[in-house]
């Protein structure tokens, strides 16, 4: 096969696994209708009127939703549960689009990719992805499938990477990462979600020889690989900084910018988070676009640990990294600030902050969420608490207001919500829950 390699010449160690700092399938039935053909509108099309989350954070992976009316106050007891099912365990987040709900779990000695109804949770296929993936930090997959054009595109713990048709489950193609590509598998397992970006499925593998790869994602041909860095758990997103489209990745050493089409570094910023036990790399926290040319970076680690905004900048024709400021405060353990209204909202350890993007001063702080997860919709943030109560809260960056909160799970929760259709989709390692979050959705009287 060929494809072009513009990979660094430096050669990076292979990690030992993780003690002391870290937190961190077969064709089922056939789905119950076809979904929309490929060249349809797609997922992130649908999601701009609120009826998609095609993957991790969303259709732009910033965690914030485009629905309105959602309720304010919420029934006693919490909002209307739609269904509840047990699951197999893992971290996986759920991808919404044409009436269905896809999600990663493991059972029976598998991780599989699942596919459920939306409407009421009934699985209609399952796909063995690989075998079980074990660690005493949780086991199972971590990874958020993608949904793009009638197809589903995700990653078990182990590397091995898969496109499946929405309908059914039937595998167009796959990637053995580590056995194909020498992909090093993270300690902690993959949970970098791959990315969709115009023709191509981008991914972070870890190899020594190709640290991101860009497959058709068609054919699952690789297009070309670029730098040599060690992994880390931080799902890249795509971002147009100084008229430039770019596709940032926060691997082991720091943060790398690519030309979509090519893999060209357009810029690169050393950020290394590692254990200071074991020399890990821990980087977890997705990049955040703060408009128009800023990107708000957040590790709980390391020498640079705490939140930092950066501007992207052009000197001589080449892109170049400006700190504008750097502050103790989100530092993103586990679960992605989002950014509403210039104020960024995020987790510093077991606090949640709001943070003024412009100067990194704290508005508020509140506790009682643990290390939690956030979305954004409707000028509010929907909260699952690290215990599994669910809060709405205003989106306001100088007060602390909680409008409603309820109890949907037990357990470590530390996957992030999913909102399209006006139904909340929360999850830990043994239930997914499905509520209604808007007054639309309500029975009348």
């Amino acid at each position: 096969m060929q494809y072009r390699r513009t990979g660094l010449a430096s050669r990076v160690a292979a990690s030992a696994l993780v003690v002391a700092c870290a937190l961190a399938g077969q064709p089922g039935t056939a789905a119950k209708d076809p979904g929309p053909p490929r060249g349809a509108r797609t997922a992130a099309d649908r999601s701009a009127a609120g009826g998609a989350w095609p993957g991790f954070r969303g259709a732009h992976r910033d965690g914030v939703s485009p629905e309105t009316g959602l309720l304010d106050v919420w029934p006693e007891g919490g909002p209307r549960v739609a269904w509840r099912i047990a699951a197999g365990v893992g971290f996986s987040g759920v991808a919404v689009d044409g009436g269905r709900a896809f999600t990663l779990w493991q059972k029976e000695g598998e991780q599989r990719l699942v596919a459920l109804d939306a409407a009421d949770g009934a699985v209609l296929w399952e796909r063995t992805l690989g075998a079980a993936f074990a660690n005493e930090y949780g086991d199972g997959p971590r990874a958020t499938p993608v949904i793009d054009e009638g197809r589903v595109f995700a990653i078990d713990a182990h590397g091995r990477l898969a496109a499946v048709e929405a309908a059914d489950g039937r595998e167009i193609w796959s990637h053995d990462l580590a056995a194909e590509l020498g992909a090093r598998i993270p300690p902690i397992g993959y949970a970098s979600t791959p990315l969709v970006e115009g023709d191509s499925l981008l991914v972070e593998v870890g190899a020594e020889d190709g640290a991101f790869v860009a497959f058709d994602k068609a054919t699952g041909e690789v297009i070309w690989s670029s730098q040599s860095d060690e992994p880390a758990y931080v799902s890249p997103v795509a971002v147009t900084l100084r008229d430039r489209r770019q596709v940032v990745f926060f691997s082991g050493s720091g943060l790398y910018a690519l030309a979509p089409g090519d893999g060209r570094l357009l810029w690169h910023e050393p950020w290394p988070a590692p254990c200071p036990a074991t020399g890990i790399p821990l980087n977890a926290a997705s990049p955040v676009l703060v408009p128009p040319d800023r990107l708000f970076v957040s590790v709980a680690w390391g020498d640079r640990k705490g939140g930092a905004v950066l501007r992207i900048v052009e000197r001589q024709e080449e892109l170049a990294v400006e700190t504008l400021w750097q502050a103790p405060v989100i530092n993103s353990e586990i679960n992605t600030a989002v950014l509403v209204g210039g104020h960024l909202y995020g987790f510093k350890g077991n606090i949640l902050l709001s943070v003024d993007a412009e100067t990194g001063e704290i508005g508020w702080s509140a506790r009682g969420y643990g290390r939690g997860s956030l979305i954004a919709a409707d000028g509010k943030l929907i909260v699952l608490g690290e215990d599994g109560r669910l809060a709405l809260l205003e989106a306001n960056p100088g007060e602390h207001r909680e409008l409603a909160t309820a109890r949907l799970l037990s357990g470590r929760s530390w996957t992030a919500p999913a909102l399209a259709g006006g139904r909340l989709f929360v999850r830990n390692g043994e239930e997914i829950v499905s509520v209604e979050m808007s007054a639309r959705l309500e029975p009348a009287d």
